[in-house]
């Protein structure tokens, strides 16, 4: 039997002993030729809790390569296992020796693999390349000086239903309608009598309506909020006397989803009888609580639901700096980026590109105080003759900060991180890291490509092989032109 690839044929008996066979111009064993796997195991390893008793820990390089390929190909955990089982140059990624139809692990270990990785690990991969920028001087303060640093914020979108009131309310009634049955069913009791199904037809009326009156938007949350506060009663009675099975019956996810469903309930109820349409700290969602609406004003969506991100890219690879569920200004991160610079590069920045947000008097100062350079219009009213020329001058920064922009692009629009499936804040947090891993390491690979095309000086081949595959790695460094220094 022979299985056919794109540029040899091999004898499926011998790929079953081994996979040293397998072409080196693959992306998926060139990738793990040149990954450092050593680093990756140790970081890894330190993730682990091997005092616990079990069948133990897959190894690092087979889960690191699982969620590369995940990313990469934007696959579900189920999907990404069995392109996995179909592939003999993924199963080489993987570390595999041999060629197997067996599953590498179950899809449900993505899971556990999600709750252990955070952003450091997912940012090794951009220090261990050796992109370590040049230094390029020192300043008065002897501080060294080396590169420039890209800033900028977006914000990643997850899976959620868009969050009405009266859905919430909904969710809500069902929710404690469910750990009813739940309860009653564990314990054989009977259940006691809720006011459910009047709060879903009051429901019902409304969604079926093609035009919804405000009138009737009003009553028919009136109604939920006064069937939700009854059921609430009814189920802490009810579970007040039994109160010693508590533990047995409900799982820590039910009782988080309790404490949303009761948090979102006090918040719907102050809503209604303040006539207001919004509060601090809002919940959207009592299945996914971490959740908060984040008003960016953009011209897509003004309120987006999701993650909040800030992220620098220096030589073409991108770092997470700070990841948060709530709603903050993105120009509070400044100083801290450039300190997380300074600490993974050994230095300062030879300057910063970064947005007009960014540029308020604390930051300005700032940057002044320690030598970065950063290119934005002066404080004040310029003079009339210098327009032109400082119009003239801001076209470097601009086209340079564009790869950010452009990064971003590429990380929702290809690697998906604009539809995060993680129900949880930590398995999330490890979603969106994994993104921009992935990210990472096509550039990482497209370096390899660059190398290998350089040193053999196939200058007209390279071009077009890094063509075909520019919407894989990412975006191409832009070129770099002057702009006038910050005051």
């Amino acid at each position: 039997m022979k299985y056919y690839s794109r540029y040899r044929i091999h004898d499926l008996f011998d790929l079953q002993e081994a996979l040293s066979g397998l072409s080196k111009s693959n992306r998926w064993v060139k990738l793990a030729d040149r990954l450092p796997w050593a680093r990756i195991e140790k970081e890894y390893n330190k993730r682990l809790r091997n005092s616990h008793c079990g069948a133990g820990n897959k190894l690092a390089r087979m889960v690191v390569g699982a969620i590369i390929v995940k990313h990469v190909e934007n696959l579900s955990d189920e999907k990404t296992i069995q392109a996995i089982q179909e592939s003999p140059y993924m199963q080489y990624l993987l570390g595999l020796s041999k060629f197997t139809e067996k599953p590498v692990f179950v899809p449900e270990l993505f899971v556990l693999i999600r709750k252990r990785l955070d952003q450091d690990f997912f940012n090794m991969l951009a220090e261990a390349d050796g992109s370590k920028p040049k230094k390029e001087g020192s300043d008065e303060d002897g501080n060294d000086h080396g590169g420039a640093m890209k800033c900028d914020a977006t914000c990643c979108d997850a899976e959620v239903r868009y969050p009405t009131d009266t859905n919430l309310l909904e969710d809500g009634s069902k929710l404690i309608d469910r750990l009813l049955d739940k309860f009653c069913a564990r314990q054989k009791l009977r259940k006691p009598q809720t006011h459910r199904m009047e709060a879903r037809r009051a429901f019902i009326l409304l969604i079926k309506k093609k035009r919804k009156g405000k009138k009737l938007v009003s009553k028919t949350k009136l109604t939920q909020i006064r069937c939700l506060q009854a059921d609430f009663q009814i189920f802490l009675d009810f579970l007040g006397k039994q109160a010693a099975h508590l533990l047995s019956c409900f799982s820590r996810h039910d009782y988080k989803c309790l404490g949303a469903a009761f948090k979102m309930y006090e918040q719907q109820k102050m809503m209604f009888e303040q006539n207001v349409r919004s509060c601090a700290d809002r919940i959207i969602s009592i299945y996914q609580p971490h959740l908060r609406p984040i008003v960016r004003g953009k011209a897509k969506a003004k309120v987006e639901f999701g993650a909040k991100i800030g992220a620098s890219i220096v030589n073409g690879y991108t770092y997470v700096d700070h990841l948060s569920w709530d709603a903050y200004n993105e120009s509070s991160d400044l100083a801290m980026q450039i300190e997380l610079y300074r600490k993974r590069f050994g230095m300062l920045p030879r300057e910063v590109q970064i947005d007009k947000v960014y540029f308020g008097e604390a930051n300005r100062q700032y940057l002044k105080v320690n030598n970065v350079e950063c290119y934005n219009r002066p404080l004040g009213r310029p003079p009339e003759e210098d327009n032109d020329r400082h119009a003239e001058e801001k076209r470097r920064p601009i086209c340079e900060r564009n790869e950010i922009e452009a990064t971003f692009g590429t990380f929702k629009r290809v690697y998906r991180a604009n539809d995060i499936q993680a129900k949880l804040d930590n398995t999330a947090d490890t979603w969106i890291g994994a993104c921009f891993f992935a990210k990472n390491v096509m550039k990482f690979l497209r370096g390899l490509l660059c190398l290998v095309f350089t040193k053999t000086g196939l200058e007209t081949l390279k071009k077009r092989v890094l063509s075909t595959i520019d919407d894989l790695v990412g975006v191409l460094p832009s070129p770099q032109v002057s702009w006038g220094k910050i005051n």
